[in-house]
């Protein structure tokens, strides 16, 4: 499957890499709200970005993925190692010693705040993907579509934002300029506690988190939905993470991802809401039962130009998680969402 993914890849998209002498420091701001963080990257830095020449090839790319029903973390990995793309899945599972090795330093990682691994394995350290003659960038409460060459204006943006002479509410999308369309997303996750790379004990009360006998595993559980502007989806997964030790200037702790036995099923109805076109009720069941990183299904999701056609709502249902850890007793834990 690897090998077939990599085809896909090597044939349906080219990854940019696209170098400058210099590139803009940003200075670190934030509104009085926290929503708003500039980063030391831009869209001309050296991070890898995945292109596809239109939407019928993200489409495809996405399609393909999901019809494998291939383990996304594992195509991280490959896709890090054989052809330089560290998506923000990959990032966001690594240590900050393996980090250092690749030169990303993680204060200048973008924050998506999301629980969809599509998305983080689409998305380069800075956030970011191409499709067609558009960049889009996504970093902390906003959505950027830029011209390549114009991400410099994302910091007059946010420069302006943060000084009040832009005023943008959640959901809403404004043309800062020809180049330049910026959308403040309404996504409510909050992925701060994950990319935390202090792992404490502390963290036993995080809603979605069941521990393991002992605290050294933990289930995560998670629905997720949300809407990017470019891409939109809904869908569940479950994961086993263990919390692992390793040397950075001194031992430190985090969680991280390991294979494990994941098993979900979910019976529900939810709505597909139109983005100018119509909107429809969907009803959705089935199970995920496997030895893997992530046990995970999307069960719907779009992409499109100018917008998604459409952004989901859970009506009603549930969705059962569970995960084994052979070498503690009880080895099964459990979390059943209602909607």
């Amino acid at each position: 499957m690897k090998k077939l993914l990599t085809l896909l890849l090597m044939s349906a998209l080219l990854f940019a890499c696209s170098k400058e002498d210099a590139v803009e420091e940003l200075q670190q701001e934030t509104d009085s709200l926290n929503l708003t963080q500039e980063r030391n990257t831009d869209a001309e830095s050296s991070a890898e970005m995945l292109e596809f020449g239109s939407f019928d090839e993200l489409e495809a790319f996405i399609s393909q993925l999901q019809e494998s029903d291939a383990d996304l973390l594992d195509e991280a990995m490959s896709m890090s190692a054989e052809s330089g793309h560290h998506s923000l899945l990959y990032i966001y599972d690594a240590d900050l010693a393996t980090l250092d090795e690749l030169g990303i330093r993680m204060e200048d990682v973008a924050v998506v705040h999301s629980y969809d691994d599509m998305l983080h394995l689409l998305l380069n350290q800075n956030g970011e993907v191409k499709v067609a003659n558009q960049i889009y960038r996504i970093d902390g409460e906003f959505v950027y579509q830029y011209a390549e060459g114009s991400s410099n204006q994302i910091s007059t943006f946010l420069a302006n934002y943060n000084a009040g002479e832009i005023r943008l509410e959640k959901g809403d999308s404004e043309q800062i300029s020809e180049e330049l369309l910026v959308y403040r997303h309404n996504n409510d996750e909050d992925i701060t506690g994950d990319l935390d790379r202090e792992a404490t004990e502390n963290e036993r009360g995080v809603a979605a988190y069941d521990y393991f006998s002992g605290g050294q595993y933990r289930m995560r559980s998670r629905q997720f939905n949300g809407y990017w502007w470019f891409y939109s989806n809904i869908g569940f997964s479950t994961k086993v993470q263990q919390r692992k030790r390793y040397w950075f200037f001194g031992w430190r702790y985090y969680w991280s991802t390991v294979q494990r036995y994941n098993r979900l099923n979910y019976e529900v109805s939810y709505t597909g809401n139109g983005v100018g076109y119509p909107s429809y009720v969907n009803n959705a069941q089935g199970a995920k039962d496997c030895f893997c990183n992530i046990a995970s299904r999307t069960i719907d999701w779009s992409v499109g130009f100018p917008a998604a056609p459409f952004y989901y709502t859970m009506n009603s249902g549930q969705s059962n998680h569970w995960a084994h850890e052979f070498s503690v007793s009880p080895n099964t834990v459990s979390r059943t969402f209602n909607y």
